[in-house]
């Protein structure tokens, strides 16, 4: 941090989305159980709920951990993306180089009220940083509009 940096807003990536996508899948793969041992359908009904709720239960968790590693930082000179797990991969985005700031709502976080804001450098190499999974994303996106 240089000596007039400050920190802002530090948010993590919530846990809904994630939440709700292993839900599904785990209920999928009881259903599954269900069609396999206690009725008489055809193999082809407990095969497609399998693979299914195996994907949206992988999924949801493989989400459910990687948000638990992710901080983002929003300072007063530059947003900052943290992921910790072994070791540390920070992305920093200088607001004098921001050239864009995007949100977006997949159809996981329109279902759980969450969202997503990507905010893009311009020039050659393109840098770009997505805060995903976020409690209102508009605030946070005007908040970032106001720094840059």
């Amino acid at each position: 941090m240089q000596e007039d940096e400050e920190v802002l807003d530090t948010r993590n990536p919530a846990q809904r989305a994630a939440a709700a996508k292993t839900a599904i899948g785990f209920s999928m793969l009881l259903v599954t159980g269900y069609l396999l041992f206690f009725t008489f359908k055809p193999y082809v009904y407990p095969t497609g709920t399998f693979v299914v709720g195996l994907f949206l239960f992988s999924t949801g968790l493989h989400t459910y951990w990687t948000n638990t590693l992710i901080v983002y930082y929003v300072t007063t000179h530059r947003l900052i993306k943290e992921y910790r797990f072994l070791s540390l991969v920070r992305q920093e985005l200088p607001f004098e180089k921001v050239r864009g700031v995007e949100e977006r709502k997949s159809i996981w976080e329109a279902l759980v009220g969450l969202g997503s804001v990507r905010v893009a450098s311009g020039g050659g190499g393109t840098l770009e940083i997505v805060i995903q999974n976020i409690y209102s994303p508009t605030a946070f996106a005007d908040e970032i509009r106001n720094l840059v």
